[in-house]
């Protein structure tokens, strides 16, 4: 090889490895809606399978909170299976996460019918329900909409509801949402930032 070959190589890897450092250097793209500053939100306390828990019972994790109802064709299955997805991924970390599930069909969903469905999505996933009262006041301080629709002749009914999640941080401030449709590896990259902090 000769001198001006070596030369060429060796400048070819100097090129190389400063796009690498560059690259290393960006700060991770984010791809949810961030926060800023965190929004300090309130305490509840809703049913599950296993008794009354509170939001507050899992300061030191992050809170990953979606608001739903079981009989959900679409939305709601579709977002639980992006998030198992994402947590799957996320490995040993997932265990600073948990997944908050709060039913809005108050007159359908049961603690336990709750603890049934969403253990289909993963075993670690907290479903929670209460009275039309406590349902209301929990989704009106976190910005929810719903609307439990006019039944069928069958007595079936929709329910309209907003489709955003909210990520809340280990002392309980929200500081990210995730839009309706985010992929599992979209919600893998904002945990993995998340997760660090």
């Amino acid at each position: 090889m000769t001198r001006q070959n070596v030369f060429f190589a060796l400048i070819v890897l100097l090129l190389l490895a400063g796009i690498a450092i560059y690259q290393f250097s960006l700060p991770p793209q984010i791809h949810g809606s961030i926060i800023e500053p965190p929004k300090p939100m309130p305490d509840f306390t809703l049913h599950s399978a296993r008794g009354p828990v509170s939001l507050s019972d899992f300061r030191g994790k992050l809170v990953v909170l979606y608001f739903g109802f079981t009989s959900c064709p679409d939305v709601c299955p579709t977002t639980l299976a992006s998030l198992r997805q994402a947590l799957n991924d996320l490995g040993q970390p997932a265990d600073q996460v948990q997944v908050v599930f709060v039913s809005v069909d108050w007159k359908r969903d049961t603690p336990e019918n709750l603890a049934s469905y969403l253990s289909a999505f993963h075993p670690d996933f907290l479903g929670l329900t209460g009275s039309e009262a406590q349902v209301a006041a929990v989704a009106k301080d976190f910005g929810i909409y719903y609307k439990l629709n006019e039944p069928d002749a069958k007595g079936y009914y929709s329910v309209d509801h907003t489709a955003t999640v909210q990520i809340l941080d280990r002392q309980g401030n929200l500081v990210m949402t995730w839009p309706y449709g985010q992929s599992p590896a979209d919600l893998l990259d904002d945990l993995k930032v998340l997760v660090r902090k």
